[in-house]
């Protein structure tokens, strides 16, 4: 049994994946921030396409232009924690320790390594053949997609500092902040309403749209249903953080390679 403040009933600390705040919790903080969210991701894309630079930055402007883009990206990807946290907190907020059980609600626990590394495996594999295939659907069928890893590529070419920048963000901040706010928020949050595969399909959803890239909805879809599946079959959001560093660090290198011209 846990230590409660004088007054307060008990509560159990017990081994489920549901959360302590409502779904009708759950999707107002999904409103209030991906809504913003996605709406500055669409506003500085048309910025940036309006603003087509075509001659290589000085490395004074794109050394600049790199510390601006890493910390405005960190305090945009920080907004995620925002709603997880503030619920958490608020759901234990009259008990001792409620910091301890804000984060075990968020999916801050232990975890089985061995089992865990089986699973952070096999559904690598599985992003990475679901990657290959998409892509050489894309080529076979000669579809006019254009992917963020592409913008990226035509970004490196005039700004490569920034593009190391926005890689930087991609592989080390952005795993732990949109795991925290999906996997350790809205997952179990939805949990309180729905059953667990419904629950799986719909944070992948929001996961895949929250990234406003048409042209990888499909494989942010898969990477999100294999993230919710780890989450839950763990019980623990270490093992999707690792999966989806991992995940983004790869894709990052493939970039890096590409724009020292060790890939095509």
């Amino acid at each position: 049994m846990l230590e409660q403040e004088p007054g307060n009933k008990p509560i159990k600390d017990t081994p489920t994946d549901t959360a302590p705040w409502t779904i009708q919790q759950t999707f107002l903080g999904v409103l209030l921030t991906l809504l913003p969210w996605i709406a500055l991701t669409l506003a500085l894309t048309s910025l940036s396409g309006n603003a087509t630079i075509t001659k290589p930055l000085s490395p004074q402007a794109d050394l600049t232009g790199a510390i601006v883009i890493f910390v405005f990206s960190v305090i945009i990807e920080g907004a995620f924690l925002i709603a997880p946290f503030y619920f958490a907190n608020a759901a234990f907020r009259s008990i001792r320790p409620h910091a301890r059980l804000a984060l075990d609600a968020l999916g801050f626990r232990r975890y089985p390594i061995g089992r865990t590394l089986f699973w952070v495996v096999v559904l690598m594999v599985a992003i990475f053949l679901v990657d290959a295939l998409y892509s050489y659907l894309i080529t076979a069928l000669h579809l006019n997609v254009q992917t963020n890893d592409q913008l990226l590529l035509q970004q490196s070419k005039v700004a490569p500092l920034t593009t190391y920048a926005t890689l930087l963000v991609a592989v080390f901040v952005a795993p732990f902040c949109e795991e925290v706010f999906f996997r350790g928020y809205v997952f179990p949050g939805l949990r309180r309403g729905m059953p667990v595969g419904w629950a799986i399909i719909v944070s992948s959803l929001l996961f895949a749209v929250s990234h406003t890239d048409p042209g990888s909805f499909a494989v942010l879809l898969i990477i999100g249903l294999a993230l919710a599946f780890l989450r839950w079959r763990t019980r623990s959001i270490w093992p999707a953080i690792l999966l989806h560093m991992l995940n983004n660090g790869i894709a990052a290198l493939t970039v890096v390679l590409a724009m020292q011209g060790i890939t095509h």
